[in-house]
Order: C-alpha cells, then structure tokens, then sequence
C-alpha cells in the first residue's frame, strides 16, 4: 500500500474522551479531517467556560491544535473549517480568538459560519476542519 493510502485515526490523550463513537481525526495521505472540537478541558473532560463564549473559543482552538499536533499537521495547514454556533450574534468575539491561531489574513482557511439550536453538552461552539500538508 503506497504511503497516501494509509489510513489513520487520530487518537491521543491530550484531547477529550469522544462523547460518541468517532475518531478525534482521521488522516489519509497528507490530509487530516478534524473532527468537531468541543470546549471541553482534556483533563477533567468537562466542558468549560460557563457561557463565557471567549473561554469556550480558547479551549476548542486548544483541543483542534492537540489533534494537529498528534497528526504531524499546524494551523498554517488548515484549508478548510465549519464552525457551528448557538448565537451568530458572538461570531465577532469568536473571531478575535480565531485571529489569534490565523494571524494572516492572506492564510485564512476557508470557512462556514453556521448558526445552530443547541449543540451537545449545551456548548455554544463546535468547530470541524481539514487540513492538507504540502
């Protein structure tokens, strides 16, 4: 089997416990699909922030860099993301978190910006990507 079609699910335990049956990543070849991160601290398991959506913002960008970093991969890889919010009104508070980790806007990944009804654990944000390594 050639190196591009090795298959690997990405697991660590610098990340949180999945809350269902999935993989944290799953990389095939130089491409990393990122599961929906969670604010949820790796060391407790449990969801932080309190509906602090600036907290909840740090501690997913922190969790989708856990599973960059396990897989070889960075945040200048990442081409693509969804990120899922309860209130479009806190995108701008979001995106100043977001900033931090795509500092360049000529780099900025693609992105969707969904406004959902509830997300699992009564979190306010979730963010799903991929990443491609040259």
């Amino acid at each position: 089997m050639a190196s591009g079609d090795i298959r690997r699910a990405i697991h660590s335990d610098r990340f949180p416990k999945p809350v269902a049956s999935y993989s944290q990543g799953f990389q095939k070849g130089n491409t990393l699909f990122i599961t929906g991160q969670l604010p949820v601290d790796p060391e407790t398991n449990l969801k932080v922030g309190d509906g602090d959506i600036t907290i909840e913002s740090q501690q997913v960008m922190r969790n989708m860099q856990a599973v960059l970093e396990e897989a070889g991969f960075a945040f200048k890889d990442v081409v693509s993301a969804t990120v899922y919010l309860t209130d479009i009104n806190k995108l701008d508070t979001f995106d100043v978190v977001w900033q931090e980790y795509f500092p360049d806007p000529q780099a900025y990944p693609s992105r969707a910006v969904v406004e959902v009804a509830a997300l699992v654990l009564g979190i306010q944000l979730e963010i799903s990507a991929i990443a491609i390594k040259d």
